[in-house]
């Protein structure tokens, strides 16, 4: 399951998004050593008006989701693999005859129940087996789904496309010297909670006054709050690391000896989730940069990484998953590289498919370009950076090409996603 975003967001006008988002370091704004002192943050007026219960990261795309014009959907060219294509619709169907008939969606101003669901797939997965052209199949789908459109309310009617991927990390089994830094298990007392029980925050735990609230933060975590309850899986050299991540929701952990473990979410600690990378753009003390380059940029910061660490307190638990698994979603279901897509099920739900069109960074050649493309999609994963129907995270799967291009991706596209009539 994608966690804390599954995402890092980062300041750019809207403006910006004509162009891949991507930028080297800028002359007039250099990228400081780690000997620079912390009275950029200290003397940050943005960061020190933050409340306890305040997130930090790009405002919520918000508009709707809303039926499409006629004309509007897409040629539908998809530029991955057929294989992928036939998998998310049987991960779909799995899901939806795994939930009862009574289960219900809102889809724009439409409701719809799981048998409706379940034969949308299966319609879909007919009209995949007969192999149309893209113009054949466009009009297919026109002519027998109600097409919808999620967008964002910046003008232009586009989604906000970004990447995650499954992590990669040197650890250590046990701590040393430079291995200090804990991934942890998930604890005992953490409590998910439902909308009855009347807080505001996700995953919390019953303080010894008997009352709900969050569970500890990550600068708390980092002062031992958790030391001693046996819950270490593995040791980092470095809190951006285990904050990267907390981020992509899942990971390889890479010991000296070459072997290796995977870790997936299993839960978080309730607090909102703050972009780091948005607080330093916006308090003068990085510029825009991939996401690659900016946990390179905290690993690099000696003593001062773990403050800057600290400036998120949302934290994430995992749990050991075996070496030959996938990454799960918040569907319960194993992730579908390049087709999975993160959303946020208020206003988008989980288990439905679409056609997403953008502009992606792509590595294949070796220097990072990038190209458009559309494809067909499926609402597998949600994030906490991921707020309003205008935002999708995709899915990238994992490897060094993986972490790149995800890394890279921030663009603007289109999202449209098909029900049966």
């Amino acid at each position: 399951m994608k966690a804390s975003a599954l995402i890092l967001l980062l300041a750019l006008p809207a403006a910006a998004f004509s162009e891949p988002w991507y930028a080297p370091q800028r002359a007039d704004l250099p990228i400081p050593s780690p000997e620079q002192p912390a009275d950029v943050l200290d003397a940050c007026p943005k960061l020190n008006k933050l409340k306890v219960s305040e997130g930090y990261a790009d405002e919520p795309a918000v508009k709707e989701v809303s039926l499409a014009v006629a004309g509007a959907l897409p040629l539908p060219a998809d530029d991955l693999e057929r294989a992928g294509l036939l998998e998310i619709l049987s991960t779909n169907l799995d899901y939806w005859n795994a939930r009862p008939d009574s289960a219900r969606i809102q889809v724009g101003a439409d409701s719809y129940d799981a048998p409706r669901l379940r034969a949308t797939i299966k319609a879909l997965q007919e009209l995949f087996a007969s192999a149309l052209p893209p113009a054949a199949l466009r009009q297919a789908l026109q002519d027998r789904f109600r097409i919808y459109r999620a967008s964002a309310d910046d003008g232009t009617g586009k989604t906000v496309i970004t990447g995650y991927y499954e992590a990669e990390l040197q650890v250590t089994r046990t701590p040393d010297a430079q291995h200090k830094y804990p991934i942890h298990l998930k604890p005992a007392d953490l409590v998910k909670t439902t909308p009855a029980m009347g807080v505001d925050f996700d995953y919390g735990r019953y303080d010894a006054d008997g009352k709900l609230v969050r569970h500890y933060e990550r600068r708390e975590i980092h002062a031992g709050a958790l030391a001693g309850a046996g819950l270490e899986l593995v040791w980092s050299a470095h809190p951006s690391q285990i904050m990267l991540l907390q981020i992509q929701g899942s990971g390889v952990l890479r010991f000296p000896d070459g072997d290796y473990t995977r870790a997936g979410f299993d839960g978080a600690n309730g607090h909102p989730f703050r972009s780091v990378q948005k607080i330093l753009i916006d308090c003068g003390e990085i510029p825009s940069m991939s996401f690659k380059d900016f946990i390179a940029y905290l690993s690099a910061q000696g003593p001062r990484e773990e403050r800057l660490a600290d400036l998120n307190p949302r934290y994430v638990y995992f749990r050991e998953r075996p070496k030959d698994s996938r990454p799960y979603g918040a569907i319960g279901r194993a992730l579908t590289p390049g087709r999975s897509i993160a959303i946020d099920p208020k206003y988008v739900p989980l288990g439905l498919f679409g056609l997403l069109k953008s502009r992606r960074p792509d590595a294949s050649g070796g220097a990072l370009a990038f190209r458009d493309f559309n494809r067909f999609v499926s609402t597998h994963d949600t994030g906490s950076a991921i707020r309003g129907p205008g935002r999708v995270d995709l899915f990238w799967g994992a490897g060094a090409a993986a972490e790149t291009e995800a890394s890279s991706m921030k663009a603007p596209g289109e999202l449209f996603l098909f029900v049966l009539k």
